[in-house]
């Protein structure tokens, strides 16, 4: 009767099922990327947090997820992707446990590391465990979901984050991870009781025990010196002895996987040019959305600009989440028969075409304005976040599939991660530039010039306006004109980064991903030629 009962399911039945599954984890992982940001003035307040520790609040997420993702996603090939992806929500669970319930800043650090790896777990096998349930007719379409529901949560989690932290506590945003992991977790039991998803374990695989700790060794102080560099300094041994073990690292990790007859990561696999547009892409991705997206939220909520609170803020973004996730639910449906080349051109040129509009914008402007150039950049990044996991993973064999959508997402989060690092360092070379003009167009030699560099330099906005009161109507009235533009120009330069990053990324997609779709699984023939 079981049996009979399971064949009544179809196979469409079944991919929905898991979808549901992977939907919920999805939309945990990706509210919490963002949402975290919105409650840090809730956090500092609690714990006493200086301005380091905040930083790595955000951090050891990111840090964690980059560092794992590519890992736990090769480990679901070779024990089964059901139990990594279990793993993986348990892991998540008990982060989120730590932190609703932390009484100091270590337990929060320690939750939000926990998450960050249990956020690994469950992306690196989400998408291959989705490719494994699914008919091959239907992949495009759910593959088109997963980018939706990640790229909606992350675009939604301002505002999760801002109205819990507002209205009810900002421990509200961990209760609810605990609560849809728990829904998720129920359906994942019924998804592996009745064999939902395919065994596609690799039969005598060996884990590549080198390759892991040398990718390890590669993301993880990469990433850590990525994120601290901005705040601790570039030329500090903090920020410089990780990236020289993360240059050693890169090559070890080559030499290792040019060796191993079963390595961690295949790097015969990116001589496919369209695998390595599908990574590439993704880094891309990742890199312009969180470039725009940290800036962003910092440029709409300056009293100087437009003013909105951590609610608005996120709300202001909608445009962009809803075209995101609407695009990225159809798109694949009428594109996945044809060339990927145009697709993904046009979708990180409009991406591109967005952020050079938005460099429009002034402390002036009116929200009127804009809300058509974040639709823009919403069609934009809902193409590539539907069509670039499928660019990359129907090349590769079904037992690789895991593998393949780890490394993809390590792409993604270690663009996020350099998006923000970069588009951060754009903002503050402008202020300093800036400042350093303001600074000198102020009276020689008096006392309020002093006090107005060292308040520019390290004062709070609130001292800078007291300061500015005190000037005469009309050297106050110049002063803060002069530094609302400089806010406009910081801003401009973190939307001219992004850009740029979708142009080159535009480039490579006209480049590489000429000529007929090559038939599914073309790029097992690679792993049959000498290393």
């Amino acid at each position: 009767m079981r049996e009979k009962a399971l064949e009544d399911v179809t196979p469409q039945a079944r991919a929905r099922v898991v979808l549901a599954m992977t939907a919920i984890c999805m939309m945990v992982v990706g509210f919490n990327t963002t949402a975290v940001a919105t409650i840090l003035p809730n956090l500092k307040a609690e714990f006493d947090l200086t301005p380091s520790g905040l930083q790595w609040v955000m951090a050891t997420y990111t840090v964690a997820s980059a560092s794992l993702v590519t890992i736990v996603s090769r480990m679901g090939d070779i024990t089964g992707k059901m139990g990594v992806f279990f793993l993986g929500m348990i892991v998540f669970a008990i982060g989120s446990a730590s932190v609703l319930f932390a009484q100091d800043g270590a337990m929060l650090l320690f939750g939000r590391g926990a998450q960050g790896a249990g956020a690994a777990a469950l992306f690196g096998t989400s998408l291959s465990l989705l490719t494994a349930a699914t008919p091959e007719e239907q992949r495009a379409s759910v593959t088109g979901a997963w980018g939706a529901i990640v790229g909606l949560a992350i675009g939604i989690g301002p505002i999760v984050g801002g109205a819990f932290g507002h209205y009810v506590s900002w421990r509200a945003v961990f209760a609810a991870d605990l609560v849809l992991l728990a829904v998720a977790f129920a359906i994942g039991l019924h998804v592996s009781k009745r064999k939902y998803v395919p065994d596609t374990r690799l039969a005598g695989a060996e884990f590549d025990y080198p390759g892991a700790v040398a990718i390890l060794l590669f993301l993880g102080p990469l990433s850590f010196a990525l994120s601290n560099g901005e705040s601790g300094g570039w030329a500090t041994p903090l920020t410089l002895v990780p990236l020289a073990i993360a240059a050693l690292a890169t090559v070890v990790l080559v030499i290792v996987s040019r060796r191993a007859d079963d390595p961690l990561i295949e790097l015969r696999y990116f001589r496919h040019p369209r695998y390595f547009m599908a990574a590439a892409g993704m880094f891309f991705t990742g890199f312009t959305l969180f470039c725009f997206f940290v800036y962003f939220n910092t440029f709409v909520q300056s009293p100087d600009a437009f003013g909105y609170s951590s609610i608005g803020a996120g709300l202001a973004i909608m445009p962009l989440s809803l075209s995101m996730f609407v695009i990225s639910v159809t798109a694949p449906r009428f594109l996945a028969p044809y060339s990927f080349q145009w697709p993904v051109a046009i979708g990180l040129g409009a991406m591109a075409c967005g952020f050079l509009l938005l460099m429009t914008t002034t402390n002036t402007t009116q929200y009127a304005e804009i809300w058509w150039k974040l639709l823009i950049v919403g069609i934009g990044m809902g193409i590539c976040f539907s069509l670039l996991p499928r660019l990359g993973l129907r090349l590769l064999p079904e037992e690789h599939v895991g593998q393949g959508s780890g490394v993809i997402n390590a792409c993604l989060y270690f663009g996020a991660t350099l998006g923000a690092v970069v588009g951060g360092l754009a903002e503050s070379i402008t202020k300093r530039r800036g400042l350093s003009e303001v600074i000198n167009a102020l009276p020689a030699g008096s006392t309020q010039r002093e006090d107005l560099a060292h308040a520019l330099t390290h004062g709070t906005p609130s001292q800078i306006q007291q300061l500015i009161a005190g000037l005469d109507p009309t050297s106050g009235t110049a002063l803060a004109k002069a530094l609302r533009d400089l806010q406009d120009n910081a801003f401009d330069s973190a939307m001219l980064v992004a850009a740029i990053a979708a142009l080159v990324g535009m480039a490579l997609a006209l480049m590489l991903l000429r000529g007929p779709v090559p038939p599914l699984h073309s790029a097992a023939d690679l792993t049959r030629e000498p290393r």
